[in-house]
């Protein structure tokens, strides 16, 4: 199965893509998740790194964003969990190495220090 994750960066220009190989993996790191209380954080929305889009999963499409994940199925439900430590977008951004340009990297890595 092949998992592609895309880096959500910029508006007007493609954003960078890299493959997952270990898709097994990320599916079991999603699934430790705690679901997500009422009043959570959405997603991201604006200019700049808003996070992660991962698609070819069984669950459907996953967004990984700041502490947040939302997980779009296949028929249109949405749920949410969090991401403690932001650990899935640390570990993701960790196997982006060598797919992903390294100044687009440093922008990721500068915002999860914050």
């Amino acid at each position: 199965m092949s998992v592609e994750v895309e880096v959500d960066l910029y508006s007007g220009r493609p954003n960078p893509r890299f493959n997952l190989p270990v898709a097994a993996e990320f599916e079991r790191r999603l699934a430790g998740l705690p679901p997500a209380t009422a009043g959570t954080d959405q997603v991201r929305d604006g200019l700049g790194y808003r996070g992660l889009r991962i698609t070819g999963v069984g669950v459907g499409e996953v967004f990984v964003s700041g502490g947040v994940v939302e997980i779009r199925d296949p028929v249109g439900g949405v749920t949410r969990r969090t991401d403690p430590g932001r650990s899935l977008e640390r570990w993701l951004i960790n196997a982006a190495s060598g797919q992903v340009p390294s100044g687009e990297l440093d922008v990721i890595q500068d915002d999860l220090t914050h």
